[in-house]
């Protein structure tokens, strides 16, 4: 489970982000891009490293309540507003973990739990937003200074495409109100699913070719 703490403006308590007793919910941080690469080997350096990247969590605004499955946000936010809300992205840097040759999904799966589990604990937001969002978690090799809104900037700084890790969302939920864990996951039926984590991580939740 990855932990982190949600304060509310009337209750004060924590509101916990799990992705399922097995990391289930990581499938978005297990994708291939069309040439067959897994996208957490773009953290690779030269020397046989890894890079450090980031963690964003969004909060994203809605204007009203659509299904959580990708067509139905797609298709939501094609007449609605689906930004992240300015005030409350959260950053942490994260060390994902790449891919060796042959490894069991199982194993990978396991490997990038466990890399979450740095970030266990970590608060990202005060004040919860008293109305229905998505929270979303993007995986990118960007800096967290790259990716935080400067103080005179209108609007949060896009992803680039390229240095995308992985993705994950929750269903439309009202963060004052949630009595349970919220569960972040990703809909795909294949590992070709690079196209998935661009719409996940777009800055309006927009079909990407």
């Amino acid at each position: 489970m990855l932990v982190l703490a949600l304060g509310s403006c009337t209750v004060e308590r924590q509101v916990s982000l799990t992705f399922g007793s097995d990391g289930e919910g990581l499938d978005g941080f297990m994708c291939k891009d069309p040439a067959g690469q897994f996208l957490l080997d773009r953290a690779k350096d030269g020397d046989g490293g890894v890079r450090t990247g980031a963690l964003v969590v969004d909060f994203v605004r809605l204007g009203g309540v659509p299904g959580c499955r990708t067509g139905q946000l797609v298709k939501w936010c094609s007449t609605h507003e689906c930004k992240p809300l300015r005030q409350a992205r959260g950053c942490v840097p994260v060390t994902l973990p790449t891919v060796t040759p042959m490894m069991p999904r199982e194993a990978l799966r396991a490997s990038v739990l466990s890399a979450m589990r740095q970030v266990q604990n970590t608060g990202v937001l005060d004040d919860a937003p008293d109305e229905f969002v998505i929270v979303r978690l993007v995986g990118s090799l960007e800096s967290c200074e790259a990716l935080t809104a400067k103080p005179e900037a209108v609007e949060l700084p896009n992803f680039d495409k390229a240095q995308l890790l992985g993705c994950a969302y929750s269903c439309p939920v009202l963060l004052d109100r949630v009595d349970q864990d919220v569960y972040l996951g990703f809909e795909t039926l294949t590992v070709q699913c690079e196209q998935g984590v661009r719409i996940c991580s777009d800055g309006q939740l927009q079909w990407q070719p």
